[in-house]
Order: C-alpha cells, then structure tokens, then sequence
C-alpha cells in the first residue's frame, strides 16, 4: 500500500491537495496523460517486483507486514509492543500479534525493554531492516521520478 502513497505525497508536492487533479488534467494534453498513465503502471509493476525481492521471504510478502514496517520506519522511534500491532489496521489483534511475532523471530524487528514500563516491550526495525527499506524507498522513488519525465 505504501506503494501508492509515495506517488500520493510526490504529486502532493506538485500541487496542492483540493487543485490537483484539476491541475494534472488541464497542463496535460490526452494523448501524453495516457503515455504517464502507462509509465506509472510500469513504474508499480516494477516496484511491486522489487518489493518482492526485498522482502526475500514469501512468509512476509503480505500487505500487513508492509503497513508495520513502513509504519514503524515512518514513526522513527521504537513504538511500545501494543501500538505496533495498531499498524497491522487489517489484522485481528490476535492475528497482528502473530505477525510481529513472526517478523521477531526471523530477526526483522527487535524486542527492546521499555524504560518506563519494566513489563512492556518496545518494538523497533533491525538496523539491517531499517538499511534496507531506505534502500528500496531510495529506489523507489527513483522508479516513479523516471515514470513522472
């Protein structure tokens, strides 16, 4: 999902929120709105591709592991075991559970003690996460500028 919201917030930038699409449509001609249209799908499918071989795991390629990691990279600081699980907004309480839990044992986020708070858990990316999702947004970001010319 996070996908589409990297386009979202670049044309955000372009334009402001309520003129943007009549701004898109009238600097536009037809025939060059369909050719960026094209471009754009190109430029998902290849990143939807590079998701793919980001994640390396087909265990992990659902859209919720996708909302919990951007969520957490996106808060930029360890969230206590509970809020991290409010990230998964599709999951059960009882199945995001299982999917953080999953993600922790295959070592893609970590567990921290909570300073405040001696029984809770704070949850945080693994350094080697956190490197390689600014990697793919990198690349991402790439894809669509591309797309966008």
């Amino acid at each position: 999902m996070f996908i589409y919201c990297l386009f979202y917030v670049h044309m955000r930038r372009k334009c402001d929120g309520e003129n943007m699409k009549k701004t898109m449509k009238s600097a536009i001609k037809p025939s060059e709105r369909h050719r960026q249209r094209q471009q754009f799908v190109q430029a998902l499918n290849r990143m939807d591709g590079a998701w793919v071989r980001f994640l390396q795991d087909k265990d992990i390629l659902d859209i919720n592991y996708s909302d919990l990691y951007t969520g957490l990279w996106a808060v930029g600081a360890p969230l206590r075991k509970q809020e991290a699980l409010l990230l998964m907004r599709h999951l059960s309480a009882q199945t995001a559970k299982k999917y953080l839990d999953n993600a922790i044992a295959k070592g893609l986020l970590i567990e921290l003690p909570d300073p405040s708070d001696g029984r809770a858990k704070l949850i945080a990316l693994s350094p080697d996460l956190k490197g390689r999702l600014e990697d793919f947004f990198d690349h991402a970001i790439e894809l669509f500028r591309n797309a966008l010319q």
